[in-house]
């Protein structure tokens, strides 16, 4: 009777532990091994478990996903995923990659229906008697200042609370600064950049190409239209038949060129390639 007892007793625990580990199942099944999201930080973490950090990306509300490396015990996390960042996903071994959306909410615990804001993250309060949980903020958000470049971070840079990432200004801007932001503990970016926007210099100046296909003249390039469709907006085409093809413009004085900008002809009704 003593031996059905402890039986019986066994098989209760095991029914009331498995329902929790079977939850999981879902999120363990979608493991990417061998893959990390590279360049979309939010923040990272040392000495945690996997579980732990997909916690702390259900917790924070504009995680998407993490990055996890095992023999370090290490722990990143994204702001995007592999469907919103695909060039940024990539084969990278010793890693394993997982998305928020793959695992419960219950993870969260209290925080499961927090109103944390964007860039806060919910952490749990274990000793208040008043609420079970509280929200900090967790990043500075995606910067925005008007011509910079966020292609040129590092693999270590990161949006979070006292850390930093490394910007450069986007083609037709000049830059001034080292490029550097800090992200405060008040939320907010304390930069090191200005990005001013370079004159086009091109802007209607006389311009010719070796030969014109029907109507598309080579000022059409200069015409300071950025469209692309060549039925609407126009551009410069040589001859069809054109076997040594150029294009030129006389910018009427001397000047330190820093970037030539040129925008291809986009899709059309038209087969072919322009310039403007």
């Amino acid at each position: 009777m003593l031996l059905f007892r402890i039986f019986r007793c066994s098989w209760f625990l095991i029914s009331f532990l498995v329902p929790c580990y079977c939850s999981l199942k879902p999120g363990f099944s979608k493991l990417q091994r061998g893959h990390r999201l590279d360049r979309k930080l939010i923040q990272t973490f040392t000495e945690v478990s996997f579980l732990d950090c997909v916690t702390e990306c259900m917790v924070t509300p504009r995680c998407k996903s993490v990055n996890y490396f095992k023999g370090a015990n290490y722990c990143e996390l994204n702001y995007e995923n592999k469907t919103t960042a695909e060039t940024n996903y990539m084969d990278s071994a010793g890693w394993v990659y997982s998305e928020k959306d793959h695992w419960p909410k219950e993870l969260a615990g209290a925080c499961s229906n927090s109103p944390c804001e964007i860039n806060q993250t919910c952490k749990h309060k274990k000793y208040s008697e008043d609420k079970f949980f509280e929200c900090v903020l967790s990043d500075c958000g995606i910067p925005d200042i008007k011509g910079i470049d966020l292609g040129s971070i590092k693999r270590e840079d990161a949006i979070g609370i006292h850390r930093r990432i490394h910007a450069s200004c986007a083609d037709g801007y000049s830059q001034s600064g080292s490029g550097r932001l800090n992200c405060q503990s008040n939320g907010e970016w304390k930069n090191d950049i200005v990005c001013t926007v370079l004159p086009n210099i091109a802007l209607r100046k006389p311009a010719e190409q070796s030969s014109t296909l029907l109507h598309y003249h080579a000022t059409y390039a200069v015409d300071g239209n950025r469209g692309t469709d060549v039925g609407v907006d126009k551009c410069t085409h040589t001859g069809d038949g054109d076997t040594n093809p150029w294009w030129r413009v006389d910018l009427l004085a001397v000047y330190s060129i820093t970037s030539v900008r040129i925008l291809n002809r986009g899709i059309d009704q038209y087969a072919g390639k322009c310039k403007k």
